[in-house]
């Protein structure tokens, strides 16, 4: 695999660092919403990781062989996938469990960002968080449909299987 171009990197890096720090004021938003379900907090925070995931997508296609952008697209469709999911719920209980994930996939995701250019760090971030974050989406699922049952439970069920694939994490 070659090396990145140092342009190339310090681009992605400054519009990835803006764009997380973006999603983590979201996140903190939809963690303070009290009483009130934060449904377009929810959609901004699918909205601004579609951003992210794009972004990933475009250095992918400007680098292939760079593992790391496919990695944070990845990682920021299940952001995006779960943040739609959230804000379709109108399940004030689940926005901290929900928050909690995201806050964790933004952690992975910024440590992603810092270490573009080491393969070696990317594959040792992806492989200390990726097995958390895992558990913490079936935990989510779980929650989804104990909290739901009754109330359109089939639509509120997260294809967990799917999502973990996509991902290419091994279920």
């Amino acid at each position: 695999m070659e090396q990145l171009d140092k342009e190339i990197i310090e681009a992605f890096q400054s519009e990835a660092n803006e764009l997380l720090k973006e999603l983590k004021v979201v996140v903190e938003k939809i963690e303070d919403s009290g009483d009130t379900f934060p449904k377009a907090l929810l959609e901004e925070f699918a909205n601004k990781t579609d951003r992210l995931m794009g972004t990933a997508k475009t250095f992918e296609a400007m680098c292939p062989g760079h593992k790391v952008f496919f990695q944070i697209g990845k990682f920021c469709e299940l952001c995006k996938a779960t943040g739609y999911k959230a804000s379709t719920l109108n399940h004030l209980q689940l926005i901290p469990i929900f928050s909690a994930f995201w806050a964790d996939t933004l952690d992975m995701l910024e440590e992603l960002c810092l270490n573009i250019e080491t393969a070696e760090k990317v594959e040792e971030v992806t492989r200390s968080f990726a097995p958390m974050l895992q558990k913490r989406l079936i935990w989510l699922a779980q929650q989804i449909v104990s909290l739901t049952k009754g109330t359109n439970a089939e639509q509120a069920v997260i294809n967990v299987d799917g999502l973990l694939k996509k991902m290419g994490i091994d279920v």
